[in-house]
């Protein structure tokens, strides 16, 4: 944790009596969130006054030192969820954010703690988690007809393909990865360039859109959570990035895959089916091997990070062992193994 947990409970404390004008707010019971894009906490906020939030909320703080854009910037996330209120798209309800530095020191806001589950931490019969997925697909379909363009103050501008793939060209670009572990990649990259989508359809992209990002409750979805990579651009990198972690032929190993509920074949037709709009199916396969792609890329440059001591963590070691595979796997998908 960044900071004490007394400390944190002042700011909040502070930040709540602020906010609601009960000079006797109180936040109590305050618990580290895992996380990697910044700093979260459930904590319950008493009060003395009706009306107002109450009860199990949740704060997210971005991270100290570091410069606040893309997923640090927390007030992007709060605007971004917030746009999505009057929509079928189940958010967290956003309660505050804001930047002012009397409070945190940085950016913040604090949003209704949601109940739910994810596939992967309850025991459910296969049909059960496999009816469970579909809403979930569904829901991303919802998220995909959404109207972007009066949202573009809350999301920004439409990010082109060739922009995301020159984002991907500095992380594979560097003389310290590993050979073995790039293998295939600049094929691939080269075989995605000269047949990118020209015309893709243009909408809100929740950008890491897999399972564990989804809660469930009652038979439905009740939240798509962690908005920190979110953008308005082609919408089916959602539905490769879906499938990509749903695709057993992608993974050595098959740890990242073991739990999910649906084939990738059974997620495009759910998807086709909710959609309410065409799929072309030459671009779902684009898309999954370009998710592959992408997180390859990104697997290899945290691996080097890794072996150079820069950023330790040894996972990306396992995770490495699959990067050749990913690549491999994006060529069959565009039909060049």
């Amino acid at each position: 944790m960044p900071a004490t947990v007394e400390l944190i409970t002042e700011q909040l404390n502070s930040l709540a009596r602020a906010r609601t004008g009960d000079s006797k707010a109180c936040a109590r019971e305050l618990t580290a969130l895992p996380g990697h894009a910044g700093f979260g906490y459930s904590f319950v906020l008493e009060r003395t006054t009706p009306g107002g939030p109450s009860g199990k909320l949740v704060l997210r703080i971005a991270p100290e030192g570091v410069r606040i854009a893309g997923p640090a910037d927390v007030v992007r996330q709060a605007r971004i969820m917030a746009s999505l209120a009057d929509t079928e798209v189940p958010v967290p309800p956003v309660i505050w954010y804001g930047d002012e530095p009397e409070f945190f020191g940085r950016p913040y806001f604090v949003d209704q703690f949601v109940d739910g589950f994810k596939l992967a931490d309850v025991a459910l019969s296969a049909g059960e988690a496999q009816e469970l997925a579909r809403r979930g697909v569904e829901t991303m379909a919802a998220l995909h007809r959404v109207a972007w363009e009066p949202r573009r103050d809350a999301w920004g501008e439409p990010t082109p393909l060739d922009e995301e793939m020159k984002r991907l060209d500095h992380l594979l670009d560097r003389p310290t990865l590993d050979p073995k572990a790039v293998a295939r990649a600049p094929e691939l990259r080269e075989r995605l360039r000269s047949s990118i989508p020209r015309t893709p359809r243009i909408g809100l992209v929740h950008g890491d859109f897999q399972w564990s990002n989804i809660l469930f409750r009652d038979g439905r979805v009740v939240a798509l959570i962690d908005w920190e990579i979110a953008m308005v651009g082609p919408t089916l990198l959602d539905l490769g990035w879906l499938c990509l972690f749903s695709d057993a032929q992608s993974w050595v190993g098959g740890e990242l895959v073991r739990t999910s509920p649906l084939e990738p074949e059974a997620i495009v037709e759910t998807y086709s089916r909710a959609a309410g709009f065409a799929v072309s199916m030459d671009e779902v396969r684009w898309f999954r091997a370009f998710s592959g792609y992408r997180f390859g890329v990104i697997t290899v440059f945290n691996l080097m990070l890794h072996r150079r001591g820069k950023r330790h963590d040894p996972e990306w070691e396992r995770i490495g062992l699959s990067a050749p595979r990913l690549f491999e796997h994006g060529l069959e998908l565009l039909g060049h193994a």
